[in-house]
C-alpha cells in the first residue's frame, strides 16, 4: 500500500500523513490507533522489534495472474474472521470432513459429468429446486446439504469491489464465505458453488464468478452452472415454458426464477447448453446496464417488523457445521466461552442460544427458515 493510498482510506492530507510517518518525531498516538484500524492490526504491532507475523494473504482470482493485492479493511476482517474458525477447528475439532470428490477435470463434457456426480454426492435433487419456493429457499438446501458433508459456510459482509465470495481450502476443515453485500440469493447460490468447486480444487482464494480471466475461474464457473442447471434438469426445470433463442430481459427474469438462479448465471448456462442463441449474454448485459445495472445486485436487507432474533442472524452468519462442530466443544471443556469470542467473533451471550437453535432445526425445517443477515 503506498502512501496516497493511505492518506485516502484514512482521509487524512497526504502531505500530513507523510510528515507524520516520516517525520522526526514519533507519530501522535491517536494516528497510530487509525492506521492500526485501517490495516486491522494492534497498534503494539508498530512498536515490535520484529514484524508481526501474519496469516497468508489470499490470491486474488479475478486477476489474470492470481495473486495478492490491496483489499479493504472489511474484507481483511472477514479473511481473518475465516482463518480464526479454521486455525481453531484445526486445532481442536474432532470432526472433520472426509472423502470429498477431488477437482481435476479440464475439459467441458468431464466438468460436466464430474459437476453432475458431485451434485448427487451432496444429495441435491431435481425435486429439491423445482419445488423451492425461490432462490432463497433452495440456497439453504444448498447450503444445509453441504454442510452436511462437513464444510463450513460463512456470510459476511465486504465491499462488492473486493469479490463475491472467497475460500480457505483444507484436507480437514475446509470453509466457504459468501459475500452478502448486496447480492440477491441466487447470485450468492452461484457464488457458494463456484468457491464450492474451489474448496474441490484444494484452491484457497478470492473470486467473482463473474469476472473469469483465467482458467481457474472459467473451470469453476463451468462447474457451477453444470452443478445448478445440468443439462439433463433443465426441460424439468422448465416445464411449461418454451424459451425463445434470442432471449430478451424479461425472458431470463422469468426463466432465472423458475431455476432459481441469479438471471445472469442462467443466460450464461442456457447459452452453454445451446438452448439461447450464443452472444445472448452479452446482449442481456448491455440491455440491463443500459436500464441501470445488473438486477443481480438488488438485494434489500431487513424486514419491516424490528430486528430478527439473535440466533437467526448467527445461524445466518456461521451456519449449520460451526454449531455442530464447536457446542460439543464448548459443552465438554475443551474452549471455554472467551476463547470461542476472541477466535471466532461469536460472543457468549449468544453462544448457547444459536447452538440450542442450529442443533435442534432438522433438515426439512432448515429449507423454509427466513434467516436474515446481521
Amino acid at each position: 500500500m503506498s502512501l496516497g493510498e493511505l492518506s485516502k482510506r484514512l482521509g487524512i492530507d497526504i502531505a500530513v500523513l507523510r510528515n507524520e510517518v516520516e517525520g522526526k518525531s514519533e507519530p501522535k498516538f491517536g494516528l497510530i490507533g487509525k492506521i492500526a484500524h485501517e490495516l486491522s492490526l494492534p497498534k503494539y504491532a508498530f512498536f515490535m522489534s520484529r514484524p508481526p507475523h501474519l496469516n497468508e494473504t489470499l490470491p486474488d482470482f479475478r486477476s489474470n495472474q492470481p495473486e495478492s493485492n490491496l483489499k479493504s479493511r472489511q474484507t481483511v476482517e472477514a479473511i481473518q474472521f475465516a482463518q480464526g474458525i479454521q486455525q481453531t477447528a484445526i486445532a481442536l475439532a474432532d470432526e472433520t470432513v472426509s472423502d470429498l470428490p477431488h477437482f481435476s477435470k479440464t475439459t467441458v463434457q468431464a466438468i460436466d459429468d464430474y459437476a453432475e456426480s458431485v451434485r448427487k454426492y451432496f444429495g441435491i435433487t431435481v425435486e429439491d429446486q423445482r419445488d423451492a419456493s425461490d432462490a432463497k429457499q433452495f440456497y439453504n438446501i444448498c447450503r444445509r446439504k453441504i454442510e452436511e458433508k462437513g464444510i463450513y459456510i460463512l456470510h459476511a459482509s465486504f465491499p462488492s469491489e473486493d469479490g463475491s465470495g472467497f475460500c480457505l481450502a483444507h484436507e480437514k476443515h475446509p470453509i466457504i464465505v459468501v459475500n452478502t453485500k448486496d447480492q440477491t440469493r441466487a447470485r450468492r447460490l452461484f457464488t457458494l458453488i463456484h468457491e464450492l468447486a474451489h474448496v474441490l480444487m484444494g484452491k484457497s482464494g478470492i473470486s467473482d464468478p463473474f469476472i473469469a480471466k483465467n482458467s481457474i475461474e472459467k473451470r469453476c464457473n463451468r462447474f457451477a452452472g453444470a452443478f445448478l442447471a445440468p443439462k439433463a434438469f433443465i426441460a424439468s426445470l422448465l416445464k411449461n415454458i418454451n424459451p425463445p433463442r434470442k432471449p430478451d430481459v424479461d425472458d431470463v427474469a422469468s426463466i432465472s426464477r423458475r431455476l432459481k438462479l441469479s438471471q445472469e448465471a442462467s443466460v450464461l448456462r442456457l447459452e452453454q447448453v445451446g438452448v439461447f442463441d450464443k452472444g445472448s449474454h452479452l446482449s442481456w448485459l448491455a440491455t440491463v446496464k443500459s436500464r441501470g445495472g445488473n438486477p443481480d445486485y438488488s438485494e434489500k436487507g431487513g424486514g419491516s417488523g424490528g430486528p430478527p432474533p439473535q440466533e437467526k442472524t448467527k445461524l445466518a452468519k456461521y451456519g449449520f457445521r460451526f454449531a455442530e462442530v464447536f457446542s460439543p466443544l464448548l459443552a465438554n471443556g475443551r474452549i471455554d466461552q472467551i476463547h470461542l469470542f476472541r477466535r471466532t467473533g461469536l460472543k457468549p451471550t449468544y453462544q448457547k442460544a444459536y447452538f440450542d437453535y442450529a442443533n435442534a432445526l432438522r433438515s426439512d425445517h432448515s429449507i423454509d427458515l427466513d434467516i436474515e443477515d446481521e
